[in-house]
């Protein structure tokens, strides 16, 4: 590989440049994509906090899923994007068809599951009241997991043919029609009604979305047609080739949540109330560094095929600045506006609004050390997938998670009686070992870079898909 010969100044202000361009893009993109998810809390914590805490397990369990989903999806980008890019429709449409097929697959799976779930809770020792609000609020979510993952594919095809004009509009649309059909379905209702309603109201804008990408898929210029030719052939195997990696990294993270919110169950529903408020603004708060992680991914890409080590090692650098820094004041504001943050999502005023208020103050600070930790994670992974580094990434984060998390979170909450306290001991855990394996592994992965003569990216190191989008012609 070549080592830069632009100076070093310039160097750091054209890294700093890019990201601070392309990061903000993205992370504005990320947090609106949250705008939904949070206005569910919104409402379910106005329904009072028994609708808040069912709520809380039946969106953990959900997110799981949904995850899971999108990860797997993600290899959709760089095979549509490849075959657009080389001007062959042939195998555009096959990748098309192909996830296409898997999203539907994924969409019947996840409702079968979904379905399932109440019996399952009931058995799990979760409190008989709590079960109930849960299944109200899943019989009105169950017709919307196959549209929204539906839409999960769809959004990909745009993003892999570049066109994204109506990305940002139909999330904004979506998202009002959300919030008003909660107002007018919600308003004065009961837990068990309000439940419901929410419930079909997601449901029915998963619809609305998919419809409205479906509409911008169809006048799309890049997208190829003749995708009703299913004798053509499906690309399953390669977009699962390619999603899997990235599908399996989500589904640890996100199980690692799942469990902690069911383990907070055994806690009351005020615990699980405060820790499902938390875990919503730590998402938020995660998003800046999902954006700056894409956006150094990109760039790392496409500097690893133009075999630039300078530029490499100084976009590094800068990634891992901007994210710490970010994460810091992030973190300051988790802390001391803990209580603001509480009430913007829980209407009520009684009692256990307040104890809910006063536990989520607790979690809060842990938080702030989790979102630093977990955007140091998602950085650093990102960084080591776009150096052809992906298996050791999988690895390192499920060992973590599995492994540090919940064994942390049964120790310190059950074994040793920290209660919900505990539960947050162990996701801190989880991240400290993930950081420390991560930054490990990144200097060797850096000094191989100088004697690595081998082209740029393969299609398989890049299982994010971002690369394939941005090295297009």
């Amino acid at each position: 590989m070549q080592v830069s010969s632009v100076p070093r100044d310039a160097l750091w202000r054209q890294e700093a440049r890019h990201l601070g361009r392309s990061g903000l893009t993205l992370a504005f993109n990320q947090l609106l994509q949250l705008a939904i998810p949070f206005v569910t809390t919104s409402m379910t914590g106005r329904l009072g906090v028994d609708a808040l805490a069912a709520g809380s397990l039946v969106g953990s369990i959900g997110l799981l899923l949904f995850i899971t989903s999108l990860g797997v999806l993600q290899g959709l980008v760089p095979l549509v994007s490849m075959g657009i890019g080389a001007g062959d429709d042939a195998a555009a449409t096959r990748a098309i068809r192909g996830g296409l097929f898997l999203a539907v697959m994924m969409g019947l799976g996840a409702t079968a599951i979904m379905a399932g779930v109440p019996w399952c809770l009931a058995r799990t020792g979760q409190d008989p009241a709590l079960v109930a609000l849960a299944q109200r609020f899943i019989w009105g979510l169950l017709l919307g997991y196959l549209p929204g993952i539906g839409a999960v594919a769809l959004r990909f095809f745009l993003i892999a043919a570049n066109d994204l004009k109506w990305l940002n509009p139909i999330i904004i649309v979506a998202t009002a029609f959300n919030l008003a059909c909660n107002l007018l379905l919600a308003s004065g209702a009961s837990a068990i009604d309000g439940l419901t309603a929410v419930g079909l109201t997601i449901a029915l804008t998963n619809w609305l979305m998919f419809g409205l990408l479906a509409i911008a898929i169809w006048h799309a210029p890049r997208i190829p047609k003749g995708l009703r030719d299913w004798h053509a052939g499906l690309a399953v195997r390669e977009v699962l080739g390619i999603g899997i990696p990235v599908g399996a990294i989500f589904l640890s993270e996100a199980s690692m949540f799942t469990a902690s919110t069911m383990m907070m169950g055994y806690f009351g529903k005020v615990a699980l109330g405060a820790h499902g408020i938390v875990v919503l603004w730590l998402n938020i708060c995660l998003m800046i560094s999902i954006g700056i992680s894409q956006a150094t991914m990109a760039r790392i890409s496409l500097l690893l095929g133009q075999r630039n080590v300078g530029a490499i090692r100084h976009a590094i650098t800068v990634a891992l600045i901007a994210a710490s820094a970010a994460s810091i004041a992030v973190g300051v504001v988790l802390i001391t506006c803990s209580d603001t943050l509480v009430r913007l999502l829980l209407w009520s005023r009684s009692s256990s609004s307040e104890a809910v208020i006063e536990t989520a103050r607790g979690f809060f600070r842990f938080c702030a050390a989790v979102q630093l930790l977990s955007g140091l994670v998602i950085v650093m992974g990102s960084i080591l997938r776009g150096l052809r580094d992906a298996n050791s990434v999988l690895w390192q984060v499920m060992l973590g998670y599995w492994g540090a998390g919940l064994g942390g979170a049964l120790l310190f909450a059950f074994g040793l009686r920290f209660d919900g306290s505990g539960i947050w001991i162990g996701i801190t855990l989880a991240f400290v070992f993930t950081v420390v394996r991560l930054a490990a592994r990144l200097p060797g992965v850096l000094a191989r870079l100088g004697r690595d003569d081998r082209p740029g990216i393969s299609q398989r190191g890049s299982d994010s898909g971002q690369s394939g989008v941005h090295a297009r012609p």
